[in-house]
């Protein structure tokens, strides 16, 4: 590629009107641009290759070109060698296959290795890179089967894995010059991001099972990400002590009480009911004061969900955290000595074991923890075919509405975020939930979208 021909880039490229587009046009437009944007991630890690050797300067070259940070360029410069060493994951780009985000997991995944491991992970790459592109995987996805034949050349378990992981810790501190906000950003081993993820959860549950501060905002994720910074700022300042009578003078945001008294953190993302706020210069004693509930807690819970369908290489079931995490099965015990862990056993969708009741009838409306536990076990996301917001920013629906006698039965319920929710209540969609939770939805326009028995992955149409 010596000579850039941006008409040879932006060959195939279909031009549809986006006002009359069908859905089949505009998920064709998608695939080119998916093409498009792969090939100029090739070309721009080329330039930044040819910088390096005219300028020696290639991250700030890049960076000023982009009008981007100079972590942006420091990214293409590093992308930039890995295509250099690996010619498949050149071709693969310039079949628009893969992005610049593989080339950069990629790379990643082979610098945190050494030795033996490191050498036949680069000899496999050609087969594990054909396999990533014919599947159109993730780069997320691409990552996770790297990492898999990285343990399964080093044949341990993934231990060394971890070992590597925990040299590898880091906690970055610095303040934004755009907002003035002081920023951190940290990278922990799996076992130890179990462990402070189940303390945060537990700990935006204590604090917010009843109660909301005034200053959270109304989108649901980002409401789950205040609630968590406050939660961490209660773990990591301590409790203020306040008196009965202080507390009572500063009136909250309320909320239905939960039927379960160890309310799930997803709870914490259910609609509240309005009332007097307090000023918003008051969050942190507010913070304070219900801080004091995170202490009930004791060891952080840590929901795990086992899936039994398919086997992983090494024969175990594949186990899912709650969180993106690989945890060799050795350190699984002495995980479980520092959390609580609640296991849900699925297969094919269903949920085969579970703790708690499932099924409570009439006697409330509220979903209970068993409930969320089992419905985070087999859903990931929204339930909606495609949409990918997170499972811990969905409310449980009734499928056949509370208010027209439906029961609140793990097999009525389905999580939904909040755009989707008010789609069935207020936007006329009809939702069918089939015996193995397949799942109909026909929309006011008359288009019927149909799931089949939900996975460990966002649902497709």
């Amino acid at each position: 590629m010596d000579v850039i021909d941006p008409s040879e880039i932006m060959k195939g490229f279909r031009r549809v009107d986006l006002l009359t587009a069908r859905a089949d046009e505009l998920r064709g437009a998608l695939d080119d641009i998916r093409c498009v944007r792969a090939r100029l991630d090739r070309v721009e890690a080329e330039v930044a290759r040819r910088l390096e050797k005219v300028t020696g300067t290639p991250e700030r070259d890049v960076a000023k070109g982009a009008q981007r940070s100079n972590r942006h360029g420091a990214k293409v410069v590093a992308r930039a060698a890995a295509l250099a060493k690996t010619p498949e994951l050149s071709d693969a780009l310039d079949a628009g296959a893969l992005g610049g985000e593989h080339v950069d997991v990629f790379a990643k995944v082979l610098g945190a290795l050494d030795g033996q491991v490191k050498l036949r992970l680069a000899e496999a790459a050609p087969d594990l890179i054909e396999q990533a592109a014919s599947s159109g995987s993730t780069p997320e996805e691409f990552a996770t089967s790297l990492n898999m034949a990285a343990e399964q050349i080093a044949a341990d378990g993934g231990t060394n894995r971890l070992e590597r992981q925990r040299r590898a810790t880091r906690l970055r501190t610095w303040t934004d010059r755009a907002t003035g906000m002081w920023r951190l950003s940290g990278t922990f081993d799996p076992e130890s991001g179990v462990k402070i993820h189940g303390r945060l959860e537990a700990t935006m549950a204590a604090m917010f099972a009843t109660k909301t501060p005034c200053t959270a905002p109304t989108d649901a994720g980002e409401k789950q990400d205040h609630l968590r910074a406050l939660a961490l700022l209660a773990l990591t300042k301590g409790v203020a002590h306040l008196t009965p009578s202080s507390a009572s003078r500063r009136p909250t945001q309320t909320k239905e009480p939960p039927n379960d008294r160890s309310a799930s953190s997803e709870s914490a993302s259910s609609e509240s009911a309005s009332s007097e706020s307090a000023p918003p210069d008051e969050w942190d004693e507010f913070a304070a004061e219900v801080g004091t509930a995170s202490k009930r807690f004791g060891r952080p819970e840590c929901i795990i969900v086992i899936d039994t369908t398919n086997l992983g290489p090494d024969g175990h079931p594949t186990v899912d955290w709650g969180i993106p995490v690989t945890i060799a099965w050795q350190r699984v015990q002495d995980l479980c000595t520092h959390a609580a862990i609640r296991p849900v056993i699925v297969r094919d969708g269903a949920v085969i074991d579970a703790d708690g009741e499932l099924n409570l009838g009439r006697t409330t409306r509220l979903a209970n923890r068993a409930q969320r536990r089992a419905l985070r076990a087999v859903y990931a996301t929204c339930a909606v075919p495609g949409c990918n917001v997170s499972f811990n920013h969905t409310k449980p629906h009734h499928v056949h509405w509370w208010r027209h006698g439906g029961p609140t039965d793990f097999v009525n319920l389905l999580p939904l975020c909040s755009k989707h929710h008010h789609a069935a209540h207020e936007g006329g969609w009809i939702l069918t939930l089939g015996p193995n939770r397949e799942l109909i939805i026909e929309t006011p326009s008359g288009q019927i979208m149909r799931t089949g028995p939900p996975g460990r992955r966002p649902a497709a149409a």
